[in-house]
């Protein structure tokens, strides 16, 4: 009776493969956790648009890994959300700024005497 496992050892491709995704996977959170601690936004679209950049060889997500990579997706939806949230509230407030009227270019008195 010989004493062989349940599964194979993974195949060399397969291994790498997974070792892909767990960089890829670990890339995105770190992203999404610069996003969650505050730096502004124009900082963080340059420096994520400069620095990731998806592997080209990526293969099929393990499924080992599919848990991890459906947090992050709703992870992400989320901070997605909160960013459409804060842009309408600049919006709102830019809009409020604009209706402010200008400084006038007539001349104001105010009469002190009486």
């Amino acid at each position: 009776m010989s004493a062989e496992s349940a599964e194979p050892y993974p195949a060399p491709e397969d291994l790498a493969n997974f070792l892909l995704w767990e960089t890829v996977l670990t890339q995105l959170e770190d992203n999404l956790e610069a996003f969650l601690e505050g730096q502004s936004l124009a900082e963080q679209a340059n420096e994520l648009a400069a620095e990731w950049e998806p592997p080209a060889e990526l293969g099929p997500l393990p499924e080992a890994l599919t848990q991890r990579a459906r947090l992050l997706a709703k992870a992400q939806a989320r901070a997605y959300a909160q960013l459409r949230n804060e842009s309408r509230t600049n919006r709102k407030q830019s809009m409020l700024i604009r209706s402010v009227p200008g400084p006038s270019s007539s001349a104001v008195y105010l009469e002190v005497d009486g």
